[in-house]
């Protein structure tokens, strides 16, 4: 019997969930990224059919729309303590005699578990749906954050637990999404982020929920608030791992000081093989009748404990900084180091991040600095120890050539990052023409990373024009590729040749020209070559620009200053790559003089793709709602903007509505 769409949808949701606590709950992948993101793909492309069927649990349902503004402050119904800390095997002892005085003539458990680096968050479910995400904000009132929660891939929507409960826990960044996040700064030319507990927290309160999307948060749950919880700590850890909640690694139940001390000092070096930071062990009474008697001080429960590690710190002399080039072209500082152990390995290199790090930490080569792990895996310089600097010691000059190519190297205005911007830099190579060939730039099919590395291998590109040089016998006589796959390799890069211009200047990699700016600067412009001296001044007013934004004209004109990227253009004119710019439209269109507003999810398109249509035929989109507004286009979970349109009498359509007003037949 055929599966009705509902069945299947069902079915879907239940798998991803189930896919997912395993990922993000116990590290378990049991199904490839491939098989996952099919799955994922299959329920979107149902639920998008049948709109109907759409659940506010559905795991597509994650990242929300249009966050408010204001974050809404929630009052906890259960003040959400502090606990006080502790430093030392004695104190943890005079702990446990504390508590016994409280308990006299009971035997007391304990819980260990490990205490995550992130920040305190509490969740609300009702019927077995989350319902709100509060952060601890000072302990009394927090801020309501469910729409950025929602985007935590960790935390279930839906429970199978339909009693109100809270369950509380630790929202934190892994190592490795913390270091992309970094990666991903540092290449757009920002400052990196310090260490991942502050970044979770910024993360949290982000008005952007696809932005706090990207940042990959994580939870771990280590508590629960319900009316018919179990009796003991441990078991409610135990409950809530069975709903699908990531809990914190935590211990048996331990019965004297001796074994809390013990599972202390178990974690000590054990931690730093996880791929989280953990700053120490909190410790608990497990039975839940114990807690309410032990009671709580006016700022701390009586019953629990956080017995925290000391910060790994070492001092090793600073023995070259090296720069680095990454793929995008930014030029980063390295710390070389005399190797020293430090939380279990040996630390022979340390992240600088940019060089107004240098200036600031004033590191000097043959200086003392202290060195730490921390919140990164990559250690970090934490300071110069002055006073063993040596008398020889000169202050650091950043570099003014690429290590790479020996172009000169630039820094945008607003920027941190030094950057060379040559686009046949070596370094760059791989990065450059994997995006140079990208869907969204030239569009060559069958020319992959793997081909493309390995066509840099052979010494057969060393830059995006040699792609149009090449000839199906050299690609033939490639590993794993017969003379079929080399003619479809040669058939897309002749058919990517008349690509129009924009497709060309996104490709080049210009620092911020995308693909929208690349259609504005293609407008702009007869040909190509008019760019290689066109004033950044020029450059600005035509594409239009707001002063603000004049770094763009400026990056624009930086490209082009550079000798070996006007030879490369050159080059790829010669080669029969389109040129030419792309006439402005000289009719107005239906939208002339016309603003729009996206909200919430269309089935048909993807957010850009109706801004696109929309400009096309002549109109405007923008961000938010005013009275200026023509119509707010409202998808599937609108938001503040559609309650905003709806007050202030702007016209709202339905994406039915909006589908007649292209004039398109639908997709």
């Amino acid at each position: 019997m055929p599966t009705s769409p509902a069945q299947r949808i069902d079915e879907l949701r239940t798998q991803i969930r189930t896919y997912d606590a395993a990922y993000y709950g116990r590290n378990e992948s049991l199904v490839t990224d491939q098989q996952y993101d099919a799955l994922y793909a299959e329920l979107r492309s149902l639920e998008a059919a049948h709109p109907e069927l759409v659940a506010p649990d559905s795991p597509t349902q994650r990242v929300g729309n249009d966050l408010t503004k204001e974050f809404v402050k929630v009052r906890h119904a259960v003040p959400m303590m502090s606990i006080d800390n502790t430093y030392s095997d004695t104190e943890v002892r005079e702990w446990v005699e504390r508590v016994a005085k409280l308990l006299p003539n009971e035997a007391v458990h304990y819980s260990g578990e490990l205490k995550v680096d992130g920040v305190a968050c509490s969740l609300h479910y009702d019927g077995g749906r989350l319902v709100r995400a509060v952060t601890r904000g000072d302990g009394t009132t927090g801020d309501d954050v469910t729409a950025n929660v929602r985007t935590i891939r960790g935390i279930p929507l839906s429970i199978g637990y339909k009693e109100p409960c809270e369950i509380r826990g630790e929202v934190y960044m892994r190592f490795r999404d913390f270091q992309k996040l970094n990666q991903r700064l540092v290449d757009e030319g920002d400052k990196p982020m310090q260490n991942p507990r502050n970044t979770t927290s910024g993360a949290l309160k982000l008005q952007d929920s696809a932005e706090v999307a990207r940042r990959q948060l994580s939870f771990a749950a280590y508590f629960l608030l319900s009316a018919h919880h179990q009796t003991s700590h441990i078991a409610n850890l135990e409950f809530l791992a069975q709903q699908g909640f990531p809990t914190v690694i935590h211990s048996p139940r331990i019965s004297s000081a001796d074994g809390i001390v013990e599972f202390c000092a178990q974690w000590q070096s054990k931690r730093h093989d996880l791929p989280f930071p953990v700053d120490g062990v909190v410790i608990k009474v497990d039975a839940i009748d114990q807690q309410t008697r032990a009671g709580a001080t006016a700022k701390s429960p009586r019953w629990a404990i956080a017995y925290k590690y000391q910060a790994e710190v070492a001092v090793t002399t600073l023995l070259a900084i090296d720069a680095q080039v990454g793929r995008t072209g930014v030029v980063t500082p390295v710390a070389r180091l005399e190797p020293v152990l430090l939380s279990g390995t040996t630390v022979k290199n340390a992240t600088l991040h940019n060089y107004d790090e240098i200036v600031r930490l004033d590191a000097r080569v043959g200086d003392s600095v202290e060195v730490e792990k921390g919140g990164e895996i990559i250690p970090k310089v934490l300071r110069v120890v002055p006073d063993k600097r040596p008398a020889d010691a000169e202050p650091f000059v950043p570099p003014t050539l690429c290590p790479s190519c020996g172009s000169a190297l630039e820094r945008l205005e607003g920027e941190v990052a030094l950057r060379c911007i040559s686009g046949s830099c070596p370094a760059q190579l791989a990065a450059s023409l994997e995006h140079f060939v990208s869907r969204q730039a030239m569009n060559v099919q069958d020319l992959g990373p793997a081909l493309l590395q390995q066509l840099i291998d052979a010494g057969l590109v060393h830059n995006a024009a040699d792609l149009f040089g090449l000839t199906a016998a050299q690609l033939a006589e490639l590993p794993r590729m017969g003379e079929k796959s080399a003619q479809n390799v040669i058939d897309a890069l002749v058919k990517s040749r008349a690509n129009p211009v924009d497709k060309l200047l996104n490709g080049l990699g210009i620092r911020m020209v995308g693909a929208q700016s690349a259609k504005i600067l293609a407008t702009c412009i007869d040909e190509l070559a008019g760019l290689y001296t066109m004033p950044a001044e020029e450059i600005r007013t035509r594409m239009g620009i707001q002063t603000e934004d004049a770094r763009v004209a400026a990056s624009i004109r930086l490209y082009f200053d550079r000798p070996e990227n006007r030879a490369l253009v050159d080059k790829l004119r010669s080669l029969g790559v389109n040129t030419k710019g792309t006439p402005r439209p000289t009719t107005a269109g239906p939208f002339t003089g016309k603003t729009f507003v996206l909200t919430g999810t269309l089935s048909r398109y993807e957010r850009e793709e109706a801004k696109a249509l929309i400009e096309q035929r002549g109109g405007k989109v923008s961000g938010s709602v005013s009275k200026k507004t023509s119509y707010v286009v409202a998808g599937t979970e609108a938001g503040s903007k559609l309650a905003k349109a709806q007050e202030l009498g702007v016209a709202v359509v339905d994406e039915e509505e909006f589908v007649r007003m292209l004039g398109a037949e639908e997709k």
